[in-house]
């Protein structure tokens, strides 16, 4: 390939930050810890306890009956496998909020909201049509 026709190298642009205020780097956790804040939601470590350690807070044979879903402002949904389960979760609603503020040691679950997961059911049977008898 002659000279001529050899691309031409062109300098790599430096990094610049965006002018303006330059904050310094800020570690994920204490980002997250922010976020969560602003948005009324447990810190890192209430998440971590109700998702993580959820066994901890409900116990063993609870636990494996109930799962937390999502935090909707200061509401915990909880899904369960029946609804008897779910009645015995509303009917233990203040000791679970007092050991979720016991473990986590921050008070930002103010009530949990127990619901019946819904039971994937089988194909239906074929439906029989009444006029054609």
């Amino acid at each position: 390939m002659p000279a001529a026709e050899l691309p031409v190298a062109t300098p790599r642009a430096r990094w610049r930050p965006l002018p303006g205020r330059v904050l310094p780097p800020s570690r994920v956790g204490e980002v997250l810890d922010r976020t969560l804040r602003s948005l009324g939601t447990p810190s890192i470590a209430g998440v971590e306890v109700l998702f993580d350690r959820w066994a901890e807070v409900v116990g063993e044979a609870m636990a494996a009956r109930t799962q937390p879903v999502k935090i909707d402002g200061d509401t915990l949904v909880v899904r369960c496998d029946e609804p008897a389960i779910a009645t015995h979760v509303r009917y233990l609603q203040a000791e679970l909020l007092e050991r979720l503020a016991q473990l986590s040691g921050e008070r930002r679950i103010g009530r949990i909201d127990a619901r019946v997961a819904a039971v994937p059911r089988g194909p239906r049977p074929p439906r029989r049509n009444p006029r054609r008898s």
